[in-house]
Protein backbone atom coordinates (compact mmCIF):
# COMPACT_ATOMS: atom_id res chain seq x y z
CA UNK A 1 0.00 0.00 0.00
CA UNK A 2 2.82 2.39 0.82
CA UNK A 3 4.47 1.70 -2.53
CA UNK A 4 1.24 2.47 -4.39
CA UNK A 5 0.87 5.64 -2.35
CA UNK A 6 4.38 6.81 -3.27
CA UNK A 7 3.90 5.86 -6.94
CA UNK A 8 0.85 8.13 -7.08
CA UNK A 9 1.99 10.91 -4.74
CA UNK A 10 5.59 11.58 -5.84
CA UNK A 11 4.86 12.56 -9.46
CA UNK A 12 2.05 14.82 -8.26
CA UNK A 13 4.41 16.41 -5.74
CA UNK A 14 7.05 17.05 -8.43
CA UNK A 15 4.45 18.69 -10.65
CA UNK A 16 3.29 20.84 -7.74
CA UNK A 17 6.85 22.03 -6.97
CA UNK A 18 7.48 22.91 -10.61
CA UNK A 19 4.22 24.82 -10.92
CA UNK A 20 4.86 26.80 -7.74
CA UNK A 21 8.39 27.61 -8.93
CA UNK A 22 7.03 28.88 -12.24
CA UNK A 23 4.27 30.93 -10.56
CA UNK A 24 6.78 33.57 -9.41
CA UNK A 25 6.86 35.20 -12.84
CA UNK A 26 4.76 38.34 -13.23
CA UNK A 27 3.22 37.29 -16.56
CA UNK A 28 1.68 34.12 -15.25
CA UNK A 29 2.80 30.56 -15.52
CA UNK A 30 4.16 29.36 -18.81
CA UNK A 31 5.09 25.83 -19.76
CA UNK A 32 7.43 25.03 -22.62
CA UNK A 33 6.72 21.66 -24.13
CA UNK A 34 9.88 21.42 -26.22
CA UNK A 35 9.47 17.74 -27.08
CA UNK A 36 6.01 18.38 -28.57
CA UNK A 37 7.01 21.49 -30.46
CA UNK A 38 8.01 25.02 -29.57
CA UNK A 39 4.69 26.10 -28.11
CA UNK A 40 4.49 28.11 -24.92
CA UNK A 41 1.25 28.14 -22.96
CA UNK A 42 0.60 30.73 -20.27
CA UNK A 43 -1.84 30.27 -17.36
CA UNK A 44 -3.29 32.73 -14.87
CA UNK A 45 -1.83 32.59 -11.35
CA UNK A 46 -5.33 32.45 -9.78
CA UNK A 47 -6.19 29.49 -11.96
CA UNK A 48 -3.03 27.68 -10.94
CA UNK A 49 -3.58 28.38 -7.22
CA UNK A 50 -7.19 27.22 -7.49
CA UNK A 51 -6.07 24.06 -9.24
CA UNK A 52 -3.55 23.39 -6.50
CA UNK A 53 -6.15 24.00 -3.85
CA UNK A 54 -8.25 21.27 -5.45
CA UNK A 55 -5.13 19.16 -5.94
CA UNK A 56 -4.27 19.50 -2.25
CA UNK A 57 -7.74 18.41 -1.23
CA UNK A 58 -7.64 15.30 -3.41
CA UNK A 59 -4.07 14.51 -2.38
CA UNK A 60 -5.13 14.74 1.27
CA UNK A 61 -8.14 12.50 0.66
CA UNK A 62 -5.92 9.98 -1.12
CA UNK A 63 -3.45 10.05 1.77
CA UNK A 64 -6.24 9.57 4.28
CA UNK A 65 -7.62 6.66 2.28
CA UNK A 66 -4.23 4.94 2.25
CA UNK A 67 -3.64 5.73 5.93
CA UNK A 68 -6.96 4.19 6.97
CA UNK A 69 -6.53 1.04 4.87
CA UNK A 70 -5.15 -1.05 7.78
CA UNK A 71 -7.97 0.18 10.01
CA UNK A 72 -10.59 -0.80 7.44
CA UNK A 73 -8.97 -4.24 7.10
CA UNK A 74 -9.01 -4.73 10.86
CA UNK A 75 -12.65 -3.64 11.01
CA UNK A 76 -13.60 -6.20 8.34
CA UNK A 77 -11.80 -8.94 10.30
CA UNK A 78 -13.59 -7.94 13.50
CA UNK A 79 -16.97 -7.97 11.76
CA UNK A 80 -16.32 -11.50 10.49
CA UNK A 81 -15.22 -12.62 13.95
CA UNK A 82 -18.33 -11.01 15.49
CA UNK A 83 -20.60 -12.86 13.07
CA UNK A 84 -18.95 -16.18 13.95
CA UNK A 85 -19.16 -15.45 17.68
CA UNK A 86 -22.79 -14.39 17.36
CA UNK A 87 -23.70 -17.67 15.68
CA UNK A 88 -21.84 -19.62 18.36
CA UNK A 89 -23.54 -17.63 21.12
CA UNK A 90 -26.97 -18.36 19.63
CA UNK A 91 -26.16 -22.09 19.61
CA UNK A 92 -25.00 -21.94 23.22
CA UNK A 93 -28.12 -20.02 24.24
CA UNK A 94 -30.30 -22.72 22.71
CA UNK A 95 -28.30 -25.39 24.54
CA UNK A 96 -28.55 -23.56 27.86
CA UNK A 97 -32.31 -23.02 27.51
CA UNK A 98 -32.75 -26.73 26.75
CA UNK A 99 -30.67 -27.65 29.78
CA UNK A 100 -32.67 -25.28 31.98
CA UNK A 101 -35.89 -26.95 30.84
CA UNK A 102 -34.39 -30.37 31.59
CA UNK A 103 -33.34 -29.24 35.06
CA UNK A 104 -36.84 -27.87 35.76
CA UNK A 105 -38.51 -31.13 34.72
CA UNK A 106 -36.03 -33.19 36.74
CA UNK A 107 -36.69 -31.03 39.81
CA UNK A 108 -40.44 -31.53 39.39
CA UNK A 109 -39.96 -35.30 39.08
CA UNK A 110 -37.74 -35.35 42.15
CA UNK A 111 -40.35 -33.42 44.17
CA UNK A 112 -43.09 -35.78 43.01
CA UNK A 113 -41.02 -38.85 43.91
CA UNK A 114 -40.18 -37.38 47.31
CA UNK A 115 -43.85 -36.67 47.99
CA UNK A 116 -44.80 -40.21 46.93
CA UNK A 117 -42.14 -41.78 49.13
CA UNK A 118 -43.33 -39.68 52.10
CA UNK A 119 -46.89 -40.80 51.40
CA UNK A 120 -45.82 -44.45 51.20
CA UNK A 121 -43.88 -44.20 54.45
CA UNK A 122 -46.82 -42.49 56.16
CA UNK A 123 -49.26 -45.07 54.82
CA UNK A 124 -46.95 -47.87 55.86
CA UNK A 125 -46.79 -46.51 59.42
CA UNK A 126 -50.56 -46.03 59.56
CA UNK A 127 -51.07 -49.63 58.36
CA UNK A 128 -48.74 -50.92 61.06
CA UNK A 129 -50.69 -49.07 63.76
CA UNK A 130 -53.98 -50.40 62.36
CA UNK A 131 -52.61 -53.91 62.37
CA UNK A 132 -51.65 -53.62 66.04
CA UNK A 133 -55.06 -52.42 67.13
CA UNK A 134 -57.07 -54.51 64.75
CA UNK A 135 -59.06 -57.36 66.24
CA UNK A 136 -57.86 -60.73 65.41
CA UNK A 137 -60.57 -63.00 64.02
CA UNK A 138 -58.99 -66.27 64.93
CA UNK A 139 -58.55 -65.64 68.66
Amino acid sequence: MKLLHYILALPLLVIAVLAVYCAESSEGISFDFGALGNTTDSFSTKLVLSAFLIYGYFCGRLGAWFAHAPLRHELRCQRKANRVLSKEQNKLNETVSGLQQNVATLQEKAKAQAAMSVNKETLGWVNKVKDKFATKKGA
